[in-house]
């Protein structure tokens, strides 16, 4: 793909950062996260006009004009993310250093043919910084970056790099929204700015008898040589799946999960392994009691953890109660354990508390579900919605080391499921061949329709 970088710069805050908050510090939450690169790409239709960035008239001047100036202005609230990462890699420096902002054209290609068939590697032409689980930003990184893709058609690629070490998906979506709303006209946008507060530093204050990259992915994650997938679940095929298992208030993420754990089990299996287990990641705003709001920023990260025996014939109902029952481990009583100055040792209790009943050498699935972040209906930055959204790259695809994890994302309407699977060869042979799966959910479909519009 021939490619042209118009402009380079960093986008400050539009008005200075107060003395008292010009060093940032991660809440003991954030100093739990593996010190990775997590990646966010949007893509916006062709409007109306054709002509280049670089012409004031035409749409990807104004709306880079727009997401410029927009930028700037929710950066004086969303302020740690203008900053770099002290070389003690547990805090940021405030100074208004601001965010990179890059912006570039692909004057060849068009982005209907790009989503036509889209591949794993697409998402790595349009990111302002590689991206994989291993990336480590270093001392005097920006915990945010930012590139803006014009194409030939006059369609547009945002992307958005976040150090994880200081936020999380929420806070993503929070950040995301404020843009979007901070770019709408004053006459169109009546709404309050978007906000977020800053209490977990003082609900989960920093330990720092913590060091600096105790957490890597590397142990976490299960290693070897990976390849991608991405299945779909439309709307109608989510409420056939939903159907078949009679559970009381079933989700479109647990019907999804419950499938695709047993699509594994049956991999495992065939791959000598006795014992699996689903890690989901939980949203720790919403399990506190009370809840803590969504604009609570940084990482407010639980892990509920199921195990099951390969070889019994799990009905994906009891895939979903033993789902359930892991989440419910995660309670207010979790959450303030790990309040305060005392939090470590809650913590590790919480830790005990998960693992307890997990067989020893159990084969990990890890699943994390961004589904339910807004990061279609409210991204939208006076041109329109955004066509489709991706988490683009989860350690997928050409050298990559991790396995056996899967992200979930909401389909454009909200109601469908775009799982990205992350497996050994071995394993997705046997896993994609599920005859469920097959029967209700697309195998690495486009967003594009034949009529040339996007999948609902």
């Amino acid at each position: 793909m021939e490619r042209e970088t118009i402009s380079t710069e960093n986008v400050p805050p539009s008005s200075p950062t107060p003395q008292s908050q010009q060093r940032y510090n991660l809440s003991m939450l954030d100093q739990m996260i593996p010190s990775m690169l997590v990646p966010l790409v949007l893509y916006y239709p062709y409007p109306t006009d054709t002509a280049s960035p670089d012409d004031p008239h035409s749409f990807a001047a104004r709306f880079t004009s727009r997401l410029r100036r927009s930028l700037s202005v929710i950066l004086t609230r969303f302020y740690p993310l203008a900053g770099r990462v002290n070389p003690d890699g547990q805090s940021i420096d405030c100074h208004d250093q601001g965010v990179p902002f890059t912006v570039v054209r692909f004057p060849a290609t068009r982005l209907s043919d790009l989503l036509s068939k889209p591949d794993e590697a697409l998402p790595r032409h349009l990111l302002p910084c590689p991206v994989t689980w291993d990336s480590e930003p270093g001392p005097g990184s920006s915990p945010a970056l930012v590139q803006l893709s014009h194409f030939s058609c006059g369609g547009a690629a945002l992307s958005l790099v976040l150090w994880h070490k200081a936020a999380d998906a929420a806070t993503l979506g929070e950040f995301v929204a404020a843009w979007a709303a901070a770019a709408q006209p004053a006459e169109s946008n009546p709404v309050r700015p978007i906000s977020p507060n800053y209490l977990a530093q003082h609900v989960f204050p920093f330990r720092p008898e913590i060091p600096s990259g105790s957490v890597s992915m590397s142990e976490i994650l299960k290693t070897g040589t990976s390849v991608m997938r991405r299945f779909v679940f439309d709307k109608v095929s989510v409420e056939v799946l939903k159907s078949s298992i009679s559970a009381k208030n079933l989700t479109r993420v647990e019907a999804v999960s419950a499938l695709l754990w047993r699509c594994f089990m049956a991999a495992s299996l065939a791959n000598g392994r006795a014992y699996s287990v689903l890690t989901h990641a939980v949203n720790l705003r919403r399990r506190a009691r009370p809840p803590f709001g969504p604009d609570c920023f940084g990482n407010f990260p639980g892990l509920a953890a199921a195990s099951a025996e390969n070889r019994e014939e799990f009905g994906l109902v009891k895939l979903v109660e033993k789902m359930r029952g892991a989440v419910g481990k995660i309670d207010g009583e979790f959450v303030e354990r790990m309040m305060g100055d005392e939090g470590l040792e809650g913590y590790r209790e919480n830790l005990g508390l998960v693992w307890r009943d997990i067989p020893r050498n159990a084969d990990m699935l890890s699943i994390s579900s961004w589904c339910g972040f807004g990061f279609y209906e409210a991204a939208d930055f006076g041109f329109g919605r955004p066509d489709w959204v991706t988490r683009c790259e989860a350690g997928g695809g050409p050298g990559s080391k991790f396995l056996n994890v899967v992200w979930l994302m909401d389909t454009r309407d909200g109601k469908g499921v775009e799982a990205w699977v992350v497996l050994d060869e071995k394993y997705m042979t046997v896993f994609e061949g599920d005859v469920d799966l097959r029967a209700r959910a697309w195998r690495d479909p486009s967003p594009v329709d034949n009529a040339g519009g996007f999948m609902q």
